[in-house]
């Protein structure tokens, strides 16, 4: 079955007009890639402009792609490129977005839970983002996203062992750091399995 097959036997059928293998190639990436443009745009919908790009390159190319070559870092690199590409237009709808949302913030009652959460939610933001920019990435990629760490290993250019290092290490700053402040509430942010919490902190 398609979605049993390597990549390179997958790019060969996208070349000879497989439809089939060409939704599994996407669908075997779709997820990675759309978080880690995500992480490097820092807005949805531009991400997902930038994945469904990235996967045109790649199908325009499938009969051109060398065979011998992994894949996964091919097209990580190519979501990279173009991710870099919308930067200035991210910083301006992220400048509108937070203008919006301090006046939302104002012009609404908040109950004393909800003023509690986004206060933990600032306080996680800051502790995280005080982070190496390498932990950071992937602990929030393999922690709070779920993405396989072979993937983000392919993202980075980096191994897979040393995914899994810089994932412990963000873990223990971060259980350093917020246990003081939260107590047993810190394993929100820093337990192996994603929450709805932990998803919030970075989906700005």
């Amino acid at each position: 079955m398609a979605d049993e097959q390597d990549d390179a036997t997958l790019l060969a059928a996208i070349a000879a007009g497989d439809e089939t293998a060409c939704r599994s190639l996407v669908g075997r990436y779709l997820r990675s890639a759309t978080l880690f443009a995500a992480q490097l745009t820092g807005d949805r919908d531009d991400a997902e402009d930038v994945v469904q790009s990235a996967f045109l390159v790649a199908i325009e190319r499938a009969a051109t792609l060398d065979p011998g070559r992994p894949f996964a870092p091919w097209l990580f690199g190519v979501v990279r490129r173009l991710a870099l590409k919308v930067h200035t237009r991210r910083t301006r709808r992220r400048a509108l977005w937070d203008r919006w949302m301090a006046h939302h913030a104002e012009s609404r009652d908040a109950s004393d839970a909800e003023i509690e959460a986004a206060s933990d939610l600032a306080v996680v933001r800051r502790h995280l983002a005080a982070l190496p920019e390498m932990q950071r990435a992937c602990f929030e990629l393999v922690v709070l996203r779920d993405v396989a760490i072979d993937h983000v290993a392919a993202m980075y250019e980096i191994s897979p062992s040393t995914v899994r290092q810089h994932v412990f290490r963000a873990r223990r700053a971060l259980r350093l750091s917020l246990e003081p402040l939260f107590g047993a509430r810190t394993k929100r942010w820093t337990s192996d399995e994603p929450t709805d919490e932990s998803t919030e902190c970075c989906s700005s």
